[in-house]
């Protein structure tokens, strides 16, 4: 008991001496702080003192500035009373010459007379130059003071006047000051500056209401004028600098005439039906494993109403700089208009452009996008993307049948930039729900660095999809043109999964006429095979979307799949007492070790390539706790049977039957429009 106490009595004086070092370490860690905040103090005053005193000295110099400009204005008028005139000086001259020749001096003297007259007369030159100058400078402040001076009720009445007080008083000067650099012995500064205080008093004389407003009259006039003559001068030199290229083939090409308005409405229709066929296929068969598995946890690629019932979408995407808002804007016929996108050499402020159809131009923002049923699905990646959200709606044929989309121009960079937005995903679902890609390049910018790669990663599976446009290829001379296209072709194909290169468009995608030496017919080939590829697209919109409603089939059945077969492992696992989460973890963490993707390829026939990496599955299982699924063989019912097997005949048979039945469709309208224009043979 006495060794304990002892032991007691020890561990309390440690702990004691412990307390008291730490109250000691406080202690100096206090006073390190207060001489720090007293360290702090003293530099916050010595920078105050130093702004005071750089202060001091910056009022010294303006008031030293102020005095010097005062001296200036107050000095001409002594130095004008204190120098002779030019007669007098000449007359001066004259009698030294005769002192001299009385004197004898002989040639050498005249010569030296000479010489010291020309030297006088250069700086009385200078002399009424400089106060020339200084009479000008007075003047303009005494202009000013009598402006500021007046009410300010006959301010604006006594605007037009002023303004041509101060005209004249400056053209006077002006033609003063030339002609004192000639060389006259007439003119002095003495005159010059009487005809100036003459323009003074007549700026100084009250000023009569009619004459005001005639003034106003007289220059509004020569305003106007002068803008309309400015104008059409401008307008003359373009038409006659630049002969803008015509373009009625590209309404001509799109189909955007009044021709094909009659077949346009019929498909439309018919393009109704089928978009209604596919969303009962798509509640029926797709929806409920969607749900049941919860598909949208795992991908950000969803179908829905938006999906199906939107306009075609065409992308355009690419480096920065390579001609995509051009290339819009010329489409849209908006080069010259008040509201088009920004184009110059510079990069474009990196907004996702999108333009719809609008009765009236409009400008819209990212929150107004987003409640688009369109666009609403950009909401998911907060508020960063909507801030970087544009929209244009646009009076445009071609927006009347299409949606265009514009996403920032990529700008390699070593050091990696951090986003307030996920740039991929938001790209990916622009990728998605496009008709038609087009990668847009110059031909001076064929670099292709990380952020290029990511991008055509996301690319896979839209590789048919895709084209390369090589815009401004009239800059390049036709024996490099050859060559730029071998190095785009060979930098993008092996970065595109596909054993096919990408098909590839060379054109020069605006108004502006060819360069000389461009090869115009290739140019002009290379624009009619780009227009109409982009009018298959518009027509194969129902195409696409049964097409991406087939993919979308595909990737929730291989989900659904891919869950059942943990499940199946899980409770091939799964002892009666063992601990159910320890054993789903253990699943989830190491699938190789269980060989589930290796099962799921052999008795599926599901490639590989088509399933999500373990890591996805890991996040997705984190969300979603893996005994909480049901099995597959557990969701089929007596009445309704298996959702997989209504899932599977909708990849299999309704999906392709509705293709057939639009082509049916299709060739029946185009049929019908055809016999209605056509004419009876007389």
């Amino acid at each position: 008991a006495e060794e304990e106490e002892e032991q007691h009595a020890e561990e309390e004086e440690e702990q004691h001496a412990e307390e008291e070092e730490e109250q000691h370490a406080e202690e100096e860690e206090e006073q390190h702080a207060e001489e720090e905040e007293e360290q702090q103090a003293e530099e916050e005053e010595e920078q105050q003192a130093e702004e005071e005193e750089e202060q001091q000295a910056e009022e010294e110099e303006e008031q030293a500035e102020v005095e010097d400009e005062k001296g200036l204005v107050e000095e001409p008028e002594e130095e004008d009373e204190a120098l002779p005139s030019s007669k007098e000086q000449d007359q001066l001259n004259d009698d030294d010459e005769k002192d001299l020749s009385k004197e004898g001096a002989g040639e050498v003297i005249d010569e030296n007379v000479e010489e010291d007259n020309e030297e006088i007369s250069n700086d009385d030159k200078e002399d009424d130059n400089d106060n020339l100058d200084d009479l000008s400078i007075y003047v303009e402040e005494r202009i000013i003071e009598e402006i500021s001076n007046d009410d300010p009720q006959s301010r604006e009445s006594e605007d037009s006047a002023e303004k041509q007080v101060e005209t004249e008083t400056i053209d006077e000067v002006e033609s003063e000051i030339e002609k004192s650099s000639e060389p006259t012995e007439t003119e002095s500064a003495e005159v010059i500056a009487e005809s100036i205080q003459r323009t003074i008093d007549v700026a100084e004389e009250p000023k009569d209401d009619e004459t005001v407003e005639e003034n106003e009259a007289v220059e509004e006039s020569v305003e106007m004028g002068d803008q309309e003559s400015v104008v059409e001068e401008l307008i003359e030199d373009d038409e006659e600098e630049v002969e803008l290229r015509p373009r009625d083939h590209v309404a001509q090409l799109l189909k955007l005439g009044t021709e094909s308005e009659d077949f346009d409405k019929v498909s439309e229709k018919n393009s109704e039906i089928l978009l209604r066929d596919l969303k009962k296929l798509y509640e029926n068969a797709i929806r409920p494993l969607e749900t049941l598995y919860k598909y949208r946890d795992l991908s950000n690629r969803h179908f829905g109403d938006s999906e199906i019932f939107s306009k075609p979408l065409i992308l355009f995407m690419g480096p920065w700089s390579g001609g995509k808002s051009t290339i819009i804007n010329y489409l849209l016929d908006i080069e010259n208009k008040e509201i088009n996108l920004h184009t110059g050499a510079e990069p474009s402020p990196a907004y996702f452009n999108i333009l719809m159809y609008g009765e009236e131009p409009e400008i819209l923002d990212g929150t107004e996008l987003a409640a688009d049923y369109t666009f609403s699905g950009l909401q998911k990646f907060g508020q960063g993307l909507e801030e970087r959200l544009k929209g244009y709606k646009i009076p445009s044929k071609l927006l009347e049948k299409v949606n265009i989309v514009e996403i920032p121009g990529i700008l390699e960079v070593r050091k990696q930039v951090s986003r307030i937005f996920p740039f991929n995903d938001a790209c990916q679902w622009f990728i998605d729900r496009a008709d038609i890609i087009f990668l847009v390049y110059d031909p001076s910018k064929l670099d292709v660095g990380p952020e290029t790669e990511a991008i055509l990663d996301q690319l896979k599976g839209r590789e048919h999809q895709t084209r390369i446009l090589l815009n401004k290829a009239d800059q390049v001379k036709p024996e490099e043109l050859m060559r730029v296209q071998g190095a785009l072709i060979w930098n993008i194909s092996p970065l595109m999964s596909s054993a096919q290169p990408p098909v590839m468009y060379t054109t020069s995608l605006w108004s502006r006429p060819y360069e000389q030496w461009a090869p115009v017919r290739l140019l002009q080939a290379q624009e009619r095979a780009f227009l109409r590829d982009l009018r298959t697209a518009i027509d194969k919109r129902i195409d696409n979307k049964i097409a991406s409603a087939r993919r979308f089939a595909v990737r929730v059945r291989n989900h659904a799949k891919m869950v059942d077969c943990y499940l199946t492992t899980y409770y091939n696992h799964k002892s009666v007492f063992g601990n159910r989460k320890q054993v789903s973890d253990e699943i989830i963490n190491h699938p190789q070790d269980y060989h589930i993707y290796e099962g799921l390829s052999t008795l599926t026939n599901i490639s590989r390539y088509d399933l999500p990496d373990p890591d996805v599955y890991k996040d997705f299982f984190r969300l979603n706790a893996l005994y909480d699924f049901q099995q597959l063989s557990s969701t089929c019912t007596y009445f309704r049977g298996c959702p997989i097997n209504r899932l599977d005949v909708a990849i299999a048979y309704d999906l392709p039957e509705l293709v057939g039945k639009h082509k049916r469709l299709t060739e029946t309208a185009f049929s019908e429009t055809v016999a209605a224009t056509k004419t009876p043979i007389s």
